[in-house]
Formats: C-alpha cells, structure tokens, sequence
C-alpha cells in the first residue's frame, strides 16, 4: 500500500484536475487560505503573505513524502484556474483510516465543483488506498459542508467531539 505515496496521484473528473500544488500556486493558495468568506467557519493558521503560502504548500510536499497527507489543488481544467482544494489528512494506512477537508472559492459554491472532487477522492480512497473509515471535521454552522458530506453518506456521530475545534462535528463514512 504504500505505493499510494511513491508519486503524487493526480485525478481528472469531468470539470476538473486535482493535482499536486506547486510554487506557481503560492498567489492562488494565499488568496484561498487568507479569503475572510472561506475562513468564517474554519479555525485555522492563515497566511498572513505570500511567504507564508510558500511555507505552507511545501509543508503539503513535506507531509506528502512523510506519507501523512496527500492534499490536492483543484484546478478548472477549461482555465486552469485553481478553485479550491480537497485533502486527505492525518491518514493513517495501517488502521485504513484517514480524515478529509476541502475548501472552495466562494465564487464556485453551488456548481457541484465539490461533489464532483469530493466523489472521485473518496473513490481514490477506496480502491486505491483501501480505506475503509473516513472522518471529516465540520463547523456545526457550515450547512453547506453538512450536506456535501451527507450526500457521500458520510454519518454525523453525535456522541463525539471534536477536541481542537469546539464547534466542529465530526461525520464518518464506514466502508464494509
């Protein structure tokens, strides 16, 4: 299994190419990372410049080589413009277990752009990583997030809390 991390999986829906980030991204993944409307209902270290951009996509690569996150940019494949990203974080391939998040240009809400990402990630997750729990993160306000993540049958589990984040809720998806 861990050929999953031997190169960077690049994915193609029908709208979009998810890829790995580069420095070439820094412009797009700061104005993402720092926009006020994406991070209203998430907590967060945002970049405070360019710079700090920079730092953080190379942490991406970091984490990628560590085997601990593959984090994707999703990219518009008419324009090539960079939308948003989706991520599998924490995973872990031993327990089959890894946590998703994603975040999207506000302008692109309501397009189907994250179902669309969301879909093909979490059949990469199956088939090729042989996940069988994934977990996501949500503010308890984010309702946009909240049907996005029932829509994959992704299961709210009211009996936890998220330790970090008082206001997120955890949601589970259980492969059999």
């Amino acid at each position: 299994m861990q050929s999953v991390f031997s190169l960077f999986p690049e994915l193609l829906t029908e709208r979009l190419k998810l890829r790995q980030l580069n420095t070439e991204d820094v412009d797009a993944i700061y104005k993402l990372r720092s926009s006020e409307e994406v991070n209203k209902l998430i907590t967060r270290k945002t970049p405070k410049n360019l710079e700090e951009a920079a730092e953080f996509i190379s942490i991406c690569h970091q984490e990628f080589e560590n085997k601990n996150r593959i984090f994707w940019a999703m990219q518009l494949k008419e324009t090539n413009e960079i939308i948003g990203t989706i991520v599998y974080h924490n995973i872990l391939l031993d327990k089959n277990y890894a946590e998703i998040g994603y975040e999207l240009n506000p302008k692109f809400i309501k397009k189907g752009f994250m179902y669309e990402a969301m879909q093909k990630v979490i059949s990469f997750g199956i088939k090729t990583m042989n996940l069988k729990v994934i977990e996501a993160f949500t503010h308890q306000n984010n309702m946009a997030s909240i049907a996005l993540l029932e829509k994959h049958n992704f299961i709210f589990q009211p009996k936890r809390r998220c330790k970090v984040v008082e206001n997120n809720r955890i949601f589970r998806l259980e492969i059999n």
